[in-house]
């Protein structure tokens, strides 16, 4: 760590001592980010300065993870590349980029000044694109490159997009939870103990099911248009609550992500 500069490795020191491990009533673990904005804050509240310039100088190096959604587009050896995913790990070398085309901008201009560079994809689609976009109080980056000195048939030609957001952060040193370890089968819920009079016990537990037919009934009414997973969540965690049943955010999350997938492919279908 002693390559980092002394503000990240200050501020890698405070995040150390936050409270990130977080359990369900059941004593499950679950993913234990923070939005972006909210950890660029807290920095600054606890005296670091420029703490985004801290966050992505820990983020270009991996000693933070970061996971949200995403979409990738690139051309590169005449073919058309793209991918995009909701609430995935974005790997350092996203990050690296982003640092990169802020130095580009940052050597723009013997003043000091920033000078947003604007980039023609033409093969992508994209017109007037910026060069990055860093927007940390809203928990969003972007970035683009070109290489603008060579031809669009040249053999080297490439042009590439990226932009994430719903960004959420964390140590990369606390090992909680196995990305790639398989969901665990949610359709079935835990047996409610008997007790006599039905008191105590267990909370009554999610018909799931159910839930996904009460959003799927939504969407067909045009009531619910989700853009990103998170707007499924809330509207699932507020047909539960109405009736008195609040499961963890972690599982209402995995349900929400099964939903909206299907409410796209719908859409999109």
């Amino acid at each position: 760590m002693d390559h980092l500069p002394a503000s990240a490795r200050e501020a890698l020191d405070i995040m150390s001592n936050w409270g990130w491990l977080r359990c369900d009533p059941d004593g499950n673990p679950f993913p234990p980010g923070e939005e972006l904005r909210a950890v660029v804050n807290r920095l600054a509240m606890d005296g670091i300065r420029r703490p985004h310039d801290a966050i992505l100088t820990l983020l270009c190096n991996g000693r933070l993870i970061a996971r949200g959604n995403y979409r990738w587009q690139k051309y590169q050896d005449f073919n058309h590349f793209q991918s995009h995913s909701d609430w995935e790990c974005i790997k350092p070398r996203h990050w690296q980029q982003l640092e990169g085309a802020i130095e580009v901008a940052k050597q723009g201009d013997v003043s000091g000044d920033f000078i947003q560079t604007t980039l023609q994809l033409t093969k992508l689609g994209v017109k007037d694109c910026q060069a990055y976009e860093w927007e940390f109080g809203s928990n969003r980056f972007a970035y683009a490159r070109v290489t603008d000195d060579l031809a669009p048939w040249d053999d080297e030609y490439l042009e590439e997009w990226f932009s994430a957001y719903s960004i959420e952060i964390w140590p990369a040193d606390l090992k909680l939870v196995d990305w790639d370890e398989p969901e665990t089968d949610l359709t079935t819920e835990p047996a409610m103990p008997i007790s006599d009079g039905n008191k105590g016990g267990r909370p009554p537990a999610a018909d799931w099911e159910l839930a996904a037919l009460e959003m799927a009934g939504r969407y067909y009414r045009g009531d619910l248009k989700p853009q990103t997973i998170a707007d499924v969540a809330r509207a699932l965690t507020s047909w539960l609550a109405d009736q008195d049943i609040h499961p963890s955010d972690s599982v209402v999350r995995q349900h929400a992500k099964r939903i909206f997938n299907v409410l796209k492919t719908w859409e999109d279908g």
